[in-house]
Parts: structure tokens; C-alpha cells; sequence
């Protein structure tokens, strides 16, 4: 029991879904244009980055031929980095103390993401409709208070009313 409670401390879930909600709510909030906007600018940008990258594959192709020294030295260094950049993030996600920034990091970039991916309107329309929300919400409660205030008045009349009559009555 003892340790199912210590590997539900330990667990990176809660962080994460903490990270997701956060950087969703935010991406709400800044989103600069709708999700449907935003995902037609997507597919319009992959569509050309599909062709800039064909492109650059066919150069690559031609300075591999010519300088295949240079990519080899190059892919050997990368794989060193690979391989010290795993191993920190080992440490960080694996290690004897367990840091929750990764996992609510990468939540809250998921989050973000797909929530700025299926934002109904932009995040200025968002804040406006907040705002006059809390308005709404404010002058109603304001109404809601008045009222209470002017039957409070009219349950104290009542009530000092009757006093008087009881005073009243006894008194005669």
C-alpha cells in the first residue's frame, strides 16, 4: 500500500495533465487566429516546406557526393550529441531526483498545441467574450444584491412594524 502511494507521488502523469491544461488554457487565450484558420495556414506551409525540402535533399544529395568527409565527420558529432542528450534527459526523467518540470513542459506544449489547433475563435475574440462575461456576471450579481438589500429593508419595516403594534397592544 506504502508503495503504491509512493509510485503515485512519483508518477509524471499529474504533471503533465497540470502542463496540458495550463498551456491549453493559454493557447486559448493567444491563440492569433482560429483553429481552422490556423490549420489551413498548416497545410499551406507544409505543402511548401515539402517542396524546399525536396530541394535541399537534391543539394545535399550533390555535396554528400563531394564532401562526404565532411557529412561523415558531421553525422559522428551528432551522434555524440544524441547520445550525451539522452543521457541527460535520462537523468532528468530517470534519475534519483525526480524533476516534474520535463513532464509539465511537455504537457503544457501539448496542450498548447492542440488547443491552438482547435481554437474556435482567435485569442483576442476569447478574452473579449471573457470580459463581457465577467461584466454580465458582475452587474447581475450587483442586481441580485440590491434586491437582497431592498428586502432585507422591507423584512426589518415589517418587523419594526409589528413591534410597534405589539408595544401597542400590551400597552393597552
Amino acid at each position: 500500500m506504502k508503495e503504491e502511494l509512493k509510485q503515485r507521488k512519483n508518477s509524471i502523469l499529474m504533471p503533465a495533465l497540470v502542463g496540458s491544461a495550463v498551456g491549453a488554457g493559454m493557447a486559448v487565450l493567444f491563440a492569433p487566429k482560429s483553429g481552422k484558420e490556423l490549420r489551413k495556414d498548416l497545410k499551406r506551409f507544409a505543402a511548401n516546406t515539402e517542396k524546399q525540402v525536396a530541394h535541399v535533399i537534391d543539394e545535399g544529395k550533390d555535396l554528400y557526393g563531394e564532401g562526404g568527409k565532411v557529412v561523415a565527420r558531421a553525422v559522428k558529432t551528432g551522434e555524440k550529441m544524441y547520445d550525451e542528450g539522452a543521457e541527460r534527459l535520462d537523468v532528468l526523467v530517470h534519475g534519483k531526483k525526480r524533476s516534474f518540470v520535463v513532464p509539465i513542459a511537455a504537457g503544457a506544449i501539448a496542450g498548447a498545441g492542440i488547443a491552438l489547433l482547435l481554437a474556435p475563435k482567435s485569442g483576442k475574440a476569447v478574452r473579449e467574450d471573457i470580459k463581457r462575461i465577467a461584466v454580465d456576471t458582475r452587474d447581475k450579481v450587483g442586481s441580485f444584491i440590491d434586491k437582497g438589500k431592498d428586502l432585507y429593508t422591507e423584512v426589518m419595516a415589517g418587523a419594526a412594524a409589528r413591534e410597534e403594534k405589539k408595544k401597542i397592544l400590551h400597552a393597552a
